[in-house]
């Protein structure tokens, strides 16, 4: 076994029963699936209109929710209105409606959700990325008691239970999420009042909006240049360059061709990771490529890894990796750098010298 292994994961196919999820999606689920990672985010495509999840915050850790067409050949091609609510409690939260492709950051205690995906175009699905900067994902959720007050349930990896049955861990199959939509669509046929979960949060939409949160939401801007290598526009998210305090910066690099991108260099005191996937990402798995990437102690003790298929590569700080060498191009391949820092930095070694190259240096 390679030495560095450990820090290459191809990404397995999820076959589920998600109703609105396109099946077979692809997940990283952090350290269940790579030891000491410090990222869990999922690759899923919305195909149909939803409804999903209740206000609940995240107790120590940001979580950044991204909006995207999953076509990202046609990255800007955002055919949706998806409607979400933030707030400091789940009795007083603002709407926002998305229209275009779009990040919101989730610090600590911020209440969000639900989320109202209620203009899907089945011939365009978008992405909906839940990102969670830290090895694990938990949640905390109010729900209101008969005497008026509240507990706060804890939710996450690990202490999940099924729904149907208790004695079992959950396995995210989508079965419980599925009936509950299928049933609702059924009551909406036959019921000449069908209760509406929303209306609660809809009625706080009715009250004017403070713009409190509007820091929070950044829409990725088109980025054209006329670097062959990449498709043009491109779209990123640079960090705190585009949000105070963001602590995530990472860019979608749709590979058109054959190319190398980047350098040998290492990130002296953080961590990298270096996703690749197919274009599409309703068609997670139609991945036609094969690339090349080195990893090492130093310059001159590096290890080659050959890519064919969905993977994410963990570059722990200190650990030097070469450029990206994309040998063959079948079809676009969507490569994407990702730091969970706000801001970007590396290391290099010439003529004896370690050199320091990043974002925002004073002249």
């Amino acid at each position: 076994m390679s030495k560095y292994s450990d820090l290459v994961f191809t990404i397995p196919q999820e076959w589920h029963s998600w109703y609105g999820f396109a099946t077979p999606r692809g997940f990283f689920r952090g350290t269940t699936m790579m030891p000491k990672a410090h990222l869990y985010m999922d690759f899923t495509a919305i195909t149909k209109d939803l409804v999903m999840e209740v206000p609940h915050t995240h107790h120590a850790v940001d979580e950044y929710i991204v909006f995207t067409g999953a076509d990202m050949n046609n990255f800007f091609e955002f055919d949706a209105e998806v409607d979400i609510w933030l707030g400091d409690d789940n009795e007083h939260m603002e709407l926002f409606t998305l229209t275009q492709p779009t990040i919101i950051r989730i610090p600590p205690k911020l209440y969000h959700c639900p989320i109202n995906f209620r203009k899907i175009n089945e011939n365009k699905p978008i992405v909906f990325s839940a990102v969670y900067c830290d090895g694990d994902w938990s949640k905390i959720a109010p729900r209101k008691l008969e005497n008026g007050e509240y507990e706060f349930q804890y939710d996450g990896a690990g202490v999940r239970r099924c729904v149907k049955d208790r004695s079992k861990e959950c396995i995210y199959c989508g079965e419980c999420f599925s009936e509950g939509m299928r049933a609702m669509a059924e009551q909406a046929k036959t019921d000449d009042k069908p209760i509406d979960l929303l209306a609660p949060y809809y009625e706080m939409a009715k009250q004017p909006r403070t713009g409190k949160y509007d820091k929070f939401v950044y829409s990725f801007k088109p980025e054209v240049h006329d670097d062959a290598r990449f498709l043009s526009p491109r779209a990123g998210f640079r960090g705190t360059s585009e949000m105070v305090e963001s602590r995530l910066r990472y860019f979608y690099d749709i590979i058109q061709k054959e190319c190398e991108v980047g350098d040998l260099h290492m990130h002296h005191s953080v961590e990298e990771y270096l996703i690749f996937t197919g274009a599409d990402i309703a068609k997670f798995f139609e991945f036609d490529a094969e690339i090349e990437i080195s990893l090492g102690a130093g310059p001159d003790d590096m290890e080659t890894f050959t890519i064919t298929e969905p993977t994410v590569i963990r570059v722990p700080a200190g650990l030097w990796h070469s450029a990206v060498k994309f040998k063959r191009v079948g079809a676009p391949v969507n490569f994407t750098p990702f730091y969970p820092s706000g801001d970007y930095g590396k290391v290099l070694l010439k003529d004896g010298k370690y050199i320091y190259e990043g974002t925002d240096l004073p002249n």
